[in-house]
């Protein structure tokens, strides 16, 4: 991302944290934007974890949870959350471990999905997003709906943060139609999961519109707001 890369510019970072990093999909910007910076990556999943360390054998990984971060005080330059605040069963506790650890004057990069003003193959994507947090919500894990462009920087500085930059990404690829069916057989899969419960039955009625909506839009991921916030 460009405009992280010149924001940083002449800025000292020498450690980073990566807070739910997931598979490290975001691993490949912080390499970017800080070439010769060292990267922690945290996440509660082993499994994801596994794929993040094959991904990336140069950076280091360990089983976390963000609020409840296991290490010492000013310890970091930048820590980063990239497409995991709605994941977050407390969003302020989390913040809060993370200007923890970060150095005084330290920065917080935020990178999320946004739900409104989307295009139409946009709008797919969100649908998607949707269904599965309904299920996952179901089933007793933490997963809420995707945030408002208004909402996200109200979170960063409810965190006690000073917003330094904020932009809206919306470079993503559309889907190539040959996914499509890929897309919808991991739905099916998902939703059968609550085969039985009350809501199977409206959930598997919305998988039969994400398919027409799909094949007459397209798909094509939301736009992503990027929030640097200062300690």
């Amino acid at each position: 991302m460009k405009q992280l890369t010149d924001f940083f510019e002449g800025k000292q970072v020498n450690k980073i944290l990566d807070m739910g990093t997931g598979t490290g999909d975001f691993i490949k910007v912080l390499k970017n934007v800080f070439p010769k910076a060292e990267i922690t990556g945290i996440d509660p999943l082993e499994e994801s974890l596994k794929e993040a360390k094959k991904n990336y054998p140069d950076v280091h990984f360990e089983k976390m949870s963000g609020e409840k971060l296991a290490f010492e005080n000013g310890q970091f330059d930048v820590a980063s959350i990239s497409m995991a605040l709605h994941h977050l069963p407390d969003i302020q506790a989390a913040f809060g471990e993370m200007k923890r650890v970060l150095k005084p004057g330290g920065w917080i990069i935020v990178n999320e999905l946004v739900s409104d003003g989307l295009n139409p193959a946009q709008e797919v994507h969100k649908m998607l997003h949707h269904f599965r947090s309904t299920i996952d919500r179901m089933l007793g894990e933490h997963h809420r709906e995707a945030f408002t462009r208004a909402e996200i920087p109200v979170i960063v500085e409810n965190a006690g943060l000073q917003i330094e930059l904020q932009f809206i990404d919306d470079r993503g690829t559309p889907d190539a139609p040959a996914n499509y069916p890929t897309r919808i057989e991991k739905m099916e899969d998902h939703l059968e999961k609550i085969n039985g419960m009350a809501e199977y039955k409206t959930l598997k009625q919305q998988l039969k519109e994400f398919s027409k909506l799909i094949e007459e839009h397209g798909f094509q991921p939301s736009p992503r707001m990027v929030i640097v916030g200062r300690k």
